[in-house]
């Protein structure tokens, strides 16, 4: 019976260069020797031939003659090759235990804990602050086969970082930075990351299943294709050129916070309606451009980043669901009513419509930021206590706003209630509860994205900040509580109204009359200023 033998001598691959060991495109090939041991050969003869060899070609003279010839080749080439086998396992061995040694001495082990392997030392720029760095990267879990992002063969967009920007673009961690801040452009690195300088205690998901488990050390491979300065003082022309490659790209060169994409698209669509309003004298659209605004960030920032976390989902559907019903409503209102009293003395006034439509561009942008935050993470791992909290917030406010637009809508609209204010709903317990409700709904915003915000971004909160010192003293009471007090002023009930009714949070009638005067200052926002321009006798 015939006998297939094979012989093989595995690859191995090391994290070494090939000038530094010249032999291991040798030893890197797998060798292979085929032979067969009492094969059964056929011969094909003529019938001449065979009369005239008989003695030869008698079955057993030919089967013994031919079979001794091949087993005599079999056995001499196997001494041949398991002599070569034997040299060449040795030779495997001996640059194996090399390249261990080698391996060992070239892991570089920083302070903070991170170890890396050079697998190609590049010639370029290394990077520092404000330097953007465009490479590939494949990260995984140690120990695990579990790849979590991987841009090398095509299998997606080269990613980009701008050092000292955070939060990092998805898949990317803190030690990433720090990695390729001793890297040269060109370099490649195998990186081995602890948990503190990678996700941290957090369980980070990236959608359809995979995720990081907490404390999880990550492997990386790293190549930095690109470094250079990122020029800030030619950011429109930066941006300009990012927007015609791709939106996606101008999110991530930008930074990855998303702030100075957000900050343009908002600059650009506020700009659109300001010319409108000033080409056409149509000032039904400001309310709608700002309300809109919101949703055009919201969703433009969950698809660029596209973690689809269920918290970032989350808050994007709350702001899209204000910003569409409040949009809806204000534009129907006005176009029912025909114009906008409070641009009355702004249509005629460019410089005075600058002024409004620079500081609407702000409001939204600012306003947005928490929001923006979260959707340019990862997410922030599982949900907590916060992420409830804040959408019952959002919840309640959402409610009281709407409920109040509707309830003083139907009364304006009512023939027997023109010339009165509204005092029906929760325009009862409020002088302006749909305030309080856009107060409160963006304060929720910001509570539940406090679980993916560290160190800085806090100051996200000068966003619903901002809202409530805009509210409360520039541009929503004190002009709406002036326009009020020199209408109804005169009036004994709408005074009686006035002193027994807060000016923001709701609060029983009965019990908010009987309060000092201190008290209504410190905690319920009843500054004197909201009075003053009611008669002098009564102030």
């Amino acid at each position: 019976m015939a006998t297939l033998f094979t012989a093989t001598v595995p690859s191995h691959h090391r994290f070494v260069s090939p000038s530094q060991h010249p032999k291991q495109s040798l030893l890197s090939q797998s060798l292979s020797v085929t032979f067969t041991e009492n094969p059964q050969p056929t011969a094909v003869v003529t019938l001449q031939e065979q009369q005239l060899t008989d003695w030869i070609t008698s079955p057993v003279t030919r089967r013994f003659g031919i079979g001794a010839g091949f087993t005599w080749a079999g056995f001499l080439a196997f001494g041949v090759v398991s002599e070569q086998m034997k040299k060449s396992r040795l030779d495997v061995f001996q640059e194996e235990d090399r390249t261990r040694g080698l391996e060992k001495q070239e892991e570089i082990i920083l302070p903070n804990g991170i170890r890396y392997y050079d697998l190609q030392v590049g010639s370029g720029a290394t990077p520092s602050s404000g330097y953007l760095v465009v490479f590939d990267v494949k990260g995984q879990v140690h120990g695990t086969e579990q790849v979590f992002v991987d841009t090398f063969g095509g299998k997606g967009k080269s990613l980009a970082m701008v050092m000292d920007s955070r939060p990092y673009s998805k898949g990317l961690c803190q030690g990433i930075e720090h990695v390729l801040r001793s890297m040269k452009a060109g370099g490649k690195r195998r990186v081995i990351i602890p948990p503190s300088l990678g996700f941290g205690d957090r369980n980070v998901e990236f959608g359809q299943g995979l995720e990081i488990p907490p404390s999880a050390t990550l492997d990386y491979i790293i190549e930095d294709n690109e470094s250079f300065l990122f020029d800030r003082k030619n950011i429109y022309l930066e941006v300009f050129s990012a927007f015609l490659f791709s939106f996606d790209r101008m999110g991530t060169v930008l930074d990855s916070h998303f702030l100075a994409l957000t900050a343009i698209v908002t600059v650009i669509y506020q700009f659109i309606f300001f010319v409108i309003t000033a080409l056409f004298k149509f000032d039904q659209v400001t309310d709608f451009a700002g309300s809109t605004n919101f949703v055009i960030l919201a969703v433009l920032t969950l698809v660029l980043k596209a973690s689809w976390h269920f918290r970032q989902i989350v808050l994007t559907l709350l702001v899209v669901v204000w910003g569409l019903r409040l949009g809806i409503f204000l534009l129907m209102r006005i176009l029912q009513w025909g114009e906008d009293r409070r641009f009355d003395e702004q249509r005629g006034n460019i410089v005075r419509l600058i002024i409004f439509w620079t500081l609407q561009a702000v409001w939204v942008w600012t306003v947005s930021l928490p929001l923006t935050l979260v959707n340019a993470s990862d997410g922030g791992g599982s949900l907590k206590p916060a992420d409830v909290i804040g959408w019952t917030m959002w919840v309640f406010g959402f409610l009281i706003e709407a409920a109040a637009d509707q309830q003083k809508l139907s009364f304006k609209n009512s023939p027997e209630n023109r010339g009165k204010w509204c005092d029906v709903g929760v325009w009862k317990y409020s002088r302006h509860p749909n305030y309080f409700g856009e107060m409160l709904l963006w304060w929720g915003i910001f509570v539940a994205a406090s679980p993916v915000l560290q160190g800085a971004e806090y100051l996200v909160i000068f966003g619903p900040l901002f809202l409530t010192l805009l509210l409360l003293f520039v541009s929503g009471i004190p002009l709406l509580e002036a326009s009020a007090d020199k209408k109804h002023g005169n009036s004994g009930a709408y005074r009686s109204y006035k002193k027994t009714t807060s000016p923001l949070i709701l609060f029983p009638r009965g019990v908010y009359g009987n309060l000092p005067g201190w008290f209504k200052t410190v905690f319920l926002f009843e500054f004197p200023f909201y009075s003053r321009n009611l008669p002098q006798e009564l102030g």
